[in-house]
């Protein structure tokens, strides 16, 4: 998005400021001005500014979603860019990553092109694209990955047509790492028995990272691997093993869904509980909770998948897989790891900031003087409670529906504009 800079200053006073990157944690105040950092730090004066009363609040970087789909293009009865960066505002996010299985598929520069110009007129918070890994998303022959890193592409990935062969790994990481890109994966292999059901995931972890550690030993290259949507204990085993090996850069992520509930909610709420990886066994879910402890798990993302509401209520065999998920995501690592201390509100907030920062190499998730103002409140003491018909998302499908959450965004700063503040859509939106 092009963020107008705003005239006045703004001063965001008496917060609890949180910078996991810079070791920040301390009653502070943020000024504000010309869309920027100007100072952090205790009794600023601005008189002229611009006024937010953080007083029992926690302030941070701007939160960052690097796994979203916002169905721009072909998908616009599911979601469109105006639509999915609303809803991201409203989930305390600042910055967004776009998935590239559209229709037409985000695999040529001028298809990622054409996305930038709509993301520049209709984005109400910043958008990065992610590239399509293989031409017209069928995990066989790979796209240009340089070409599309000119286009403006942060990253490639084979997000929902996942790549089988081993050699066409080790050919993507190699190009990734030539063009110094991250690949993003999508693992799940077809070819393996569908039982146990955390097969297709862990032995597609364990070839990629196979790939990746042979482009190393072969080229020296250090391939970014960064594998998407965690769900399973036995993969999340295989990656911390991998990670001891040196040479691959190698990280992961998972979304809320497989850290709080398990697959018998697809029994109890059908295709609202539908997404892919789909929700695994209760020991799955408190291993997904050690990786997430231990770090084997670097960022937490939401993988929004929104659909139609008319697609989802076709009924469970029929229905799309994907959930939306920008809007509930806080409230759940607030009430589902932070109050039950699985991490610790500075570990929290590192995993939604500048971790999915430094995998992407985003200039985020920081609060820097001089760079960008992109900053989110958080109100820890707000209980609410999760109710699709109120979401800014096209999508409503969520397991969530109903549930009582501990904390929220009170307010989402973009280049110092004010976008969002106590549930209030407002600024360029």
């Amino acid at each position: 998005m092009t963020v107008d800079q705003p005239r006045k200053s703004l001063l965001v006073s008496g917060g609890r400021v949180m910078d996991p990157a810079g070791g920040v944690d301390a009653v502070l105040d943020v000024l504000v001005t010309d869309g920027k950092v100007a100072a952090v730090g205790e009794g600023i004066r601005a008189d002229d500014a611009e006024r937010i009363d953080a007083s029992g609040k926690f302030v941070c970087p701007g939160l960052i979603d690097i796994h979203v789909h916002l169905r721009e293009p072909g998908g616009e009865h599911k979601e469109t860019i105006r639509t999915g960066t609303r809803a991201a505002l409203a989930g305390g996010f600042t910055t967004v990553c776009c998935m590239p299985n559209t229709e037409p598929p985000l695999d040529r520069p001028e298809v990622i092109q054409d996305l930038q110009r709509r993301i520049a007129n209709d984005a109400a918070c910043r958008v990065y694209v992610i590239g399509a890994a293989t031409i017209g998303n069928e995990g066989k022959l790979l796209t240009e990955f340089t070409a599309l890193k000119r286009a403006g592409c942060v990253a490639v990935s084979d997000d929902a047509f996942p790549i089988q062969s081993g050699a066409l790994m080790e050919r993507a990481l190699a190009q990734c790492a030539e063009a110094d890109l991250p690949f993003i994966a999508h693992c799940e292999l077809k070819d393996v028995p569908l039982e146990p059901a955390w097969r297709a995931e862990a032995d597609s972890i364990e070839r990629w990272c196979q790939a990746a550690r042979s482009v190393f030993e072969t080229t020296g290259l250090r391939p970014r691997l960064h594998i998407a949507h965690l769900s399973t204990e036995p993969g999340q085993d295989r990656l911390r093993q991998a990670k001891k090996v040196p040479g691959p850069r190698l990280t992961a992520e998972t979304a809320p869904h497989y850290w709080v509930v398990t697959k018998e909610a697809l029994e109890q709420l059908g295709a609202d509980a539908k997404m892919n990886p789909p929700l695994r066994e209760a020991d799955d879910v408190e291993a997904t909770k050690r990786a997430l402890a231990d770090g084997t798990i670097d960022v937490i993302a939401t993988d929004h998948a929104p659909h139609a509401p008319e697609e989802k209520a076709a009924g469970v065999n029929a229905a799309p897989f994907g959930i939306v998920g920008l809007e509930t995501a806080l409230g759940l690592v607030m009430t589902g790891l932070v109050e039950t201390e699985v991490l610790d509100i500075t570990q929290a907030l590192a995993k939604m900031t500048v971790r999915p920062a430094e995998v992407l190499g985003l200039a985020h998730g920081r609060l820097n003087v001089s760079e960008p103002a992109d900053i989110t409140i958080i109100d820890p003491q707000t209980r609410w409670r999760a109710d699709p018909a109120r979401f800014a998302s096209k999508g409503r499908s969520t397991p969530f529906a109903g549930w009582e959450l501990h904390g929220a965004p009170f307010a989402t700063i973009v280049g110092g504009e004010v976008q969002m503040i106590e549930g209030r859509l407002c600024g360029r939106t």
